[in-house]
């Protein structure tokens, strides 16, 4: 009996599939996600979002990053506009919170210098990032 197309078992993905944007962007998102959580801290700690820069910058990082996400698109029509959308949504809430972690850390240097926790906190968001992008590629594998 032939298999159907849908039930044949998918290829993990191949260090072929990466591409230079794909590690471009999970390097920015792993140093994001660092920073972020140091926002998270700086937040708890101030109570407030939009203590380190003024919102309407936060607004024009949206825009620019929602603006460039979608001229990069592999595919226009609705599925560039949805990835764009997305990636929009999630590098923009990390660049936010990575700002206040950001400034946080400027006036704080002690959180991430005391112990090397800074390295630590970098590392585990260097490797989240890459299981995300894995993750990503695999659901285009799919």
């Amino acid at each position: 009996m032939a298999e159907d197309a849908s039930s044949a078992p998918t290829a993990a993905p191949s260090p072929d599939d990466a591409t230079g944007y794909g590690l471009t962007i999970t390097l920015i998102g792993a140093i994001l996600l660092a920073l972020a959580y140091y926002g998270v801290v700086a937040i708890d700690d101030v109570g407030e979002l939009g203590s380190a820069v003024p919102e309407p910058f936060y607004l024009l990082a949206f825009a620019v990053l929602f603006v460039l996400e979608l001229f990069n698109s592999r595919g226009l029509g609705v599925v560039g506009f949805a990835r764009a959308i997305a990636f929009t949504a999630v590098y923009g809430a990390l660049f936010v919170v990575a700002v206040e972690g950001g400034a946080y850390l400027w006036s704080n240097p002690d959180a991430a210098l005391e112990g090397y926790v800074g390295v630590t906190v970098f590392a585990a968001a260097l490797v989240l990032s890459a299981l995300v992008y894995v993750g990503y590629l695999a659901l285009l594998e799919a």
